[in-house]
């Protein structure tokens, strides 16, 4: 089998490219989709490797390549730009709200394209989803005719995925996940992890997770006032509780901005309402 290029699904192959990412992943998904006018890579990977990309297209046939598309601006999607756009020289199509997250050297490359669109439009037949909520600027793509939904962050393959304030909004990527949800994918390919077979199920249990969490936490802030860390110290093991603090942090803006709770001038957050 191939070391840098694997056949996944209808006009879809994967490149996973060694990237330095949340455990417990190592590699970036990359993914080459053929169009009838040409081929579409989706994201870089950080940059590192950037050779796996460069030997999956000549293991392609070299064939014309029309684009790159970031999904969103995390250093692990988008940081293998400057590479792919000194081999290629082709467009790289990025939804700006997220050109903070990159420095500005990469944002100073004559390649980079605004990607805002209407989700009606599309780009040689695939369809942009704008799916923020993982970041503000995180898009999604959906092939229409076998039903393929390229996910981003916004799913993954074998762990829930991570939505952290400041980038980050819960109430957004919930409403993402019914947005993806009802375009009844087939297959759901992800950025980090194994492909989704049963996308419809594998969503509602996402966004399950996600009220079974805000639920803990109220149970927790039942007890008295608590910072994030103590919070996270209850609900997370000791091994994930330093990404489990900032993911406890999304939750608590949640909570804020329901007014089931308030936060002290110490850090420290309270309930004032039961909640629903």
């Amino acid at each position: 089998m191939s070391q840098v290029l694997e056949w996944v699904a209808q006009s879809v192959w994967k490149t996973a490219v060694p990237s330095t990412t949340i455990p417990p992943y190592s590699h970036t998904h990359c993914y080459w989709i053929e169009t009838p006018q040409g081929f579409v890579l989706v994201d870089t990977g950080d940059g590192r490797h950037a050779h796996y990309l460069f030997d999956a297209y000549h293991e392609l046939g070299r064939p014309r390549l029309l684009a790159v598309i970031i999904t969103h601006g995390h250093r692990d999607h988008a940081g293998g730009a400057p590479c792919v756009w000194d081999e290629w020289h082709v467009p790289i199509w990025m939804d700006f709200k997220d050109q903070d997250l990159l420095d500005r050297g990469f944002m100073s490359l004559s390649c980079w394209k605004n990607i805002e669109k209407p989700e009606t439009d599309r780009f040689w037949g695939l369809e942009i989803i704008q799916a923020p909520g993982h970041t503000q600027g995180q898009i999604n793509l959906f092939l229409p005719g076998p039903g393929i939904l390229i996910a981003g962050d916004n799913l993954l393959g074998n762990t829930t995925s991570v939505i952290t304030p400041p980038h980050g909004h819960l109430r957004t990527y919930l409403k993402t996940l019914d947005r993806l949800k009802s375009l009844k994918p087939t297959l759901a390919l992800p950025a980090h992890g194994d492909a989704i077979t049963d996308p419809g199920p594998y969503i509602t249990s996402y966004r399950r997770h996600r009220f079974e969490r805000l639920e803990q936490i109220r149970q927790a802030l039942g007890r008295g006032p608590l910072s994030s860390a103590e919070i996270a110290q209850i609900i997370y093991p000791a091994a994930h509780r330093g990404i489990g603090e900032r993911m406890v942090m999304s939750h608590l803006q949640y909570l804020l901005e329901d007014e089931e709770i308030t936060v002290l001038d110490e850090k420290r957050y309270v309930r004032i309402s039961s909640g629903t």
